[in-house]
Parts: structure tokens; C-alpha cells; sequence
């Protein structure tokens, strides 16, 4: 018995020994050899003079060869891992700002067999500041700040861990005249802001950062001026508690970094935005915090000396002066572009001029096969003019649907084709936002929905005349009601706004602007009292 069983084992340790070596040679990677002469090359995207650490975009092009290596495992320093066959990769970083990262390559041989490298690399990568930021600070193109001066707390200080000046908070009024004519101008720029100050010369210095301007001396005002734009570096909030009242985004603003007034820090919380009101939060050189308020830049009237150039009094009954005014007719291409419902007629049921007033009236009726006709009129190839202020006085039409606009054309629109004429749109309403008005800029890569432009809320737009205004130059293009500043546009030389541009009046019913038109819509007219160029 005991030798039968003895045989058995020897049989089964033999069968047992032919499959593992069966199985061996099946799955035998060979000699197993780790990989050799490993190198790793890193390329930051962007880098020039003045850009060392990168364009913003964080792209690291990352390069790594071995000799035996059948794949790579990179380690970008980031928390983030990826296998790379070929040894080669652009990566892209994400957190905001410049960071140094330590990249790790793991070069896998035969077997599992690995070698490792290591190289730091700097990157930067550009915060991308929210749209409804850049909207408040700037109004989507240059917005001017000054200081709250009337406001309890338009200056304050606390601990450097306070979020508000629970130290002291400056009463109305009581700091150095310097503080309170400084202009704050944020404008956007691309995809970012910039920051000007104009401070009239001299700068409001609280005492601890004399020192880091290279002075002495206590608080109050010195001859420094801090002219000059400068392009703004947006981040999120490093401050240490995320529970506080704060937007939790801050700016650092290269060279003097004066906002305000001087506190020794270049770094700019904000605490707190609307369209009316700001409170930043710095870091000062005494290590405090410090607090100010600011507010927007009352608006002025309009800044071109009232020098008649021409006007159209509509003072004569009929049909609107021939020498100046011309028609479009029809419904155009689709809708003059717009998916508009009407068509444009130049009969004195859709344009009249009567009792010193022209109107132009929108109504239902069926008409060359559509439901609704109005009248479009131009001074296009008859009168045209380059800079100056338009005040054009007009009540509004009624109805959901009712698109009335009071704008301008570059006047070779028929050379090189809209956008590139540019358009500057004086006053556009919708009858379905009764009292708001639209003033906009159309241009190259800002045309249509992403176009450059601002609004306002006024009180009986169509019960009452109100004057629309828009005050033109080289430098800038305002918009007004009622003298009532509430957009402005920064020109350039680049732009389609330096050359002559023609007059356009017209309603226009529905499309994409006007939307949906009440069914119970049956007339209403946009009537214009005058139109005077000043120049």
C-alpha cells in the first residue's frame, strides 16, 4: 500500500514539473533588462523675455527616450499620472499662477524592470477672471472708480486676518484731499483687465509704506505719480479663511502698485463688486490689512463742446427731406440679416413727417406676402461725417416685437462688407423690455451676440421724448440718455470708428433682437423730434 501511494507522488510531482515549465515557456519575457541612458526634456510653451515662465496657457511639452524601454509612466508633479508609449507629451497644467512642479519619468523595461528621473520645471498659467467680473469692472470696455469719500469705512484697517476694518474706519470726507480725486480705470483688454490711475500728481501714502518706495514720512500726500497702464494679474484669494465675505479673487498689480492709496502690498482682494460699489482688501507693509471703498465715477454730460455742424429739424410736412434721406425697401435677406417679420416701405403710412415730428410707423397688415410693414431711412451716399456728438431727441414705439433703433454705418459698407464698416448703434429697444436701451459697438470679432456695448433702465421711453446720445472721437465713443452717462468704448486707430459714417432710422418688427410679437400688436409709431451734430 505505501508504495503504491509512493508512486503516485513521484507521478504527480513529475506531471506538475512538465506544466510549470510548459507555462514558462509560454509567458517568458527573455532576459529581463531594465532600460538604460534615460533623459527627460521639458519645454515650457511661451517662454521668451518676457514671458520666462510661459505664455499662460501652462503647457509643458515633456520628452523623455531610454534604451530597452517599452513604455513610460510620467509623474507630473501635480498629483496627475499618465502612461506614454511614446515618450512624448504636452501637458497642460491647471492651477493658477506660477508654480514649480517636479516632473518624474519611470522608464518600464522587460520584466517590469524600471528606471526613474526627476526634473523640476517653473510654469505659469493664466487665471481665467469670470466673464461677470470683467462685466462689473469694466463694463465690458473701460469703467473710472474714485473713491467712496462719503461712505463710513471709505478707508479702514484691521489685523491682517480681518475681512473688515475693525480698527479704524474712516468717517466721511476726513482723509487728505489727494485720496479723492484719484481716477480708477479698469479696462478690459482682451481676455484680461488693465489698470490706469490718474492721481493728479500726488499719492495718498499711509506711513509704513513710505519705506517701500524708498521715503519717510508720515500719512498723507507726496508728488508720485502713478500714470502708466498696467496689464492686471488675476488669481484666486490666498488669504487664509474660504468662510469670509469675499469674492475670493484678488489682483496683483505690477511695479508702484498703488490702487487707491499706498499701503506698501501690490495685491488686491475683492471683497466685495457691483455695478455701483467695490471694497478691495490689501496686505499692507506693516502687515495689516487694509480696506478701501470705491464707487463709480459720477457720469458727466457729454464732453464735446457744443459747436453746431448740422441738423434735421424735421420742420417741413411730407415725406422726409429727398437731399438727405434715402429708403431701404422690402424684407432684405432674411430679414435684413435679423429674421425681421416686416417690410419696408417708404409710403407716408410708414413715414411722415407732420407737426415738426417724423414718424415712422409699424403696423399689421399683409403686404407683398408678409404681415407686418415699417420704414427704414438713410442718409447712405447723401450725407456722412467722422467724430463729433449726436443728440437725437425721439419717443418710442408700443408692443412686443417693436424693435426701433436710432444708428450708424460706416459709409464703405458697400466696399468691404459689415462688420468691417463698423456699426455704432445710438439706441436700440425691444417692446419687450419697455424701458431698457441699448447703446452698442459692432466690429470685427465683435459683431452680432458678441458685441461690444452696454444698457440702461430709463422711466416712459415711449410715453416720452428722451435724447439719445453718443459722443464720438479718436480716443472714445460714449453713450447717453438724457446727458446721463452709461457706456463707454475705448477707440483705437485699429478699429472701423475713425472714418465717415451715415445716419440710419428705422422700426423693425420681431427677429432676433426684437423677439416674439404680441398677436394683439396692431400699430405704434417711433416718432424723432430732431437729430443735431455737434462738432
Amino acid at each position: 500500500m505505501y508504495k503504491n501511494i509512493t508512486s503516485l507522488f513521484f507521478v504527480f510531482l513529475a506531471t506538475a514539473i512538465g506544466i510549470s515549465a510548459c507555462k514558462q515557456a509560454e509567458y517568458s519575457f527573455g532576459a529581463l533588462v531594465a532600460p538604460s541612458n534615460l533623459t527627460l526634456a521639458t519645454s515650457v510653451v511661451g517662454v521668451d523675455a518676457n514671458n520666462p515662465n510661459g505664455n499662460g496657457t501652462g503647457s509643458v511639452i515633456v520628452t523623455t527616450t531610454a534604451n530597452n524601454a517599452l513604455t513610460y509612466k510620467i509623474d507630473f508633479g501635480d498629483g496627475k499620472t499618465e502612461v506614454v508609449p511614446t515618450g512624448s507629451i504636452t501637458y497642460k497644467y491647471a492651477n493658477p499662477g506660477t508654480s514649480e512642479y517636479t516632473i518624474t519619468v519611470s522608464a518600464i523595461g522587460t520584466g517590469g524592470e524600471v528606471s526613474t528621473i526627476s526634473k523640476k520645471v517653473k510654469v505659469y498659467v493664466a487665471f481665467e477672471i469670470p466673464t461677470d467680473l470683467i462685466t462689473l469692472l469694466t463694463n465690458n470696455a473701460s469703467k473710472v472708480w474714485v473713491n467712496d469719500k462719503d461712505a463710513l469705512g471709505h478707508v479702514g484697517v484691521g489685523p491682517a486676518d480681518a475681512f473688515s476694518p475693525i480698527w479704524y474706519a474712516a468717517d466721511p470726507n476726513t482723509r487728505p484731499a489727494c485720496l479723492y480725486d484719484d481716477e480708477i480705470t479698469f479696462a478690459k483688454a482682451g481676455n484680461g483687465v488693465t489698470l490706469t490711475v490718474d492721481n493728479k500728481g500726488q499719492s495718498s501714502f499711509i506711513a509704513a509704506a513710505m519705506a517701500y518706495y524708498g521715503l519717510s514720512g508720515a500719512d498723507g500726500c507726496y508728488d508720485i505719480s502713478t500714470a502708466g497702464t498696467k496689464n492686471l494679474t488675476f488669481m484666486n484669494a490666498t488669504s487664509a479663511s474660504t468662510a469670509q465675505n469675499s469674492t475670493r479673487i484678488q489682483f496683483s498689480v505690477p511695479g508702484n502698485g498703488i490702487v487707491n492709496f499706498a499701503t506698501g502690498g501690490n495685491t488686491y482682494e475683492i471683497l466685495s463688486i457691483s455695478a455701483n460699489s467695490m471694497t478691495l482688501r490689501s496686505i499692507g507693509a506693516d502687515g495689516n490689512a487694509w480696506f478701501m471703498k470705491l464707487k463709480p465715477k459720477q457720469a458727466e454730460g457729454p464732453t464735446t463742446e457744443k459747436k453746431l455742424f448740422w441738423s434735421e429739424e424735421f420742420d417741413k410736412d411730407g415725406t422726409p427731406n429727398a437731399a438727405v434721406w434715402g429708403f431701404d425697401l422690402g424684407n432684405g435677406d432674411n430679414g435684413w440679416g435679423n429674421a425681421e417679420k416686416q417690410y419696408y416701405t417708404n409710403r407716408p403710412e410708414n413715414v411722415i413727417v407732420k407737426d415738426g415730428v417724423l414718424k415712422i410707423t409699424a403696423q399689421k397688415e399683409t403686404y407683398n406676402g408678409f404681415n407686418y410693414t415699417s420704414s427704414r431711412m438713410l442718409s447712405m451716399n447723401k450725407f456722412s461725417f467722422t467724430y463729433g456728438r449726436v443728440d437725437i431727441r425721439a419717443k418710442l414705439p408700443t408692443g412686443g416685437g417693436t424693435w426701433p433703433a436710432l444708428w450708424m454705418l460706416g459709409s464703405n459698407i458697400q466696399t468691404v462688407g459689415w462688420p468691417a464698416c463698423g456699426e455704432i448703434d445710438i439706441m436700440e429697444h425691444k417692446g419687450n423690455e419697455p424701458n431698457k436701451i441699448y447703446g452698442t459697438m459692432h466690429h470685427p470679432n465683435h459683431s452680432g451676440g458678441n458685441a461690444d456695448g452696454g444698457s440702461t433702465i430709463i422711466s416712459n421711453a415711449s410715453s416720452e421724448f428722451h435724447v439719445y446720445s453718443v459722443d464720438w472721437s479718436a480716443t472714445a465713443i460714449k453713450m447717453y440718455v438724457d446727458d446721463k452717462l452709461y457706456y463707454t468704448f475705448t477707440n483705437t486707430s485699429s478699429l472701423p470708428f475713425n472714418k465717415d459714417f451715415f445716419l440710419i432710422l428705422n422700426v423693425a418688427m420681431g427677429g432676433t433682437f426684437g423677439g416674439a410679437i404680441d398677436p394683439n400688436f396692431v400699430s405704434s409709431s417711433m416718432e424723432v423730434d430732431y437729430i443735431r451734430i455737434y462738432k
